[in-house]
């Protein structure tokens, strides 16, 4: 953890607003790795395209295994304001957030989803202001899950086996 991170994580942690925070904590609950690749099933039936969850559920299981490899130590826990048992690097919500963002992103390619970017970013925010993440590990979060869906996507549309057309048509 560098001076940085641990400066950006006090400015957080200091700017709590009473408020806001039981909203923030909501999010933050609502936006958990688990829940968003849920979305992204979600999504994938409504478009009637198999590879988003697939793309979003490996981006998260890539998080975990990265998480046990790194195994870097969280903020203090008394900055946190939820529970969190694992290792901090990458931020697993920052993963998912980003990954469903990258799979709406390429499935839309529509103005609109600079909004799912925006929420991605204030997911990934949201984790510094209850205290359980570092900085760096949303920048790394953010990367991997937009890399990891751009690379499964890719690789899904190269595959001469895979129908160009709806799935569940």
């Amino acid at each position: 953890m560098s001076t940085l991170d641990q400066s950006i994580l006090e400015f957080f942690i200091h700017h709590r607003v009473e408020a806001l925070t039981p909203v923030i904590v909501i999010l933050t609950l609502l936006t958990g790795p688990t829940l968003v690749w849920f979305y992204s099933i979600v999504a994938a039936v409504v478009v009637r395209k198999l590879w988003p969850p697939i793309a979003v559920g490996v981006a998260n299981l890539t998080s975990h295994v990265a998480k046990r490899l790194i195994d870097r130590p969280r903020p203090d826990a008394t900055y946190h304001l939820v529970e969190e048992t694992n290792a901090a690097m990458p931020s697993g919500h920052s993963v998912g957030a980003a990954a469903f963002a990258m799979a709406i992103t390429l499935l839309a390619r529509r103005w609109w989803t600079l909004l799912l970017w925006v929420l991605a970013v204030h997911i990934g925010l949201s984790r510094l202001y209850v205290g359980v993440h570092w900085p760096s590990d949303l920048m790394v979060g953010w990367l991997m899950g937009a890399v990891i869906v751009l690379a499964i996507h890719t690789a899904f549309h190269r595959i001469s086996w895979y129908p160009p057309r709806p799935v569940l048509a």
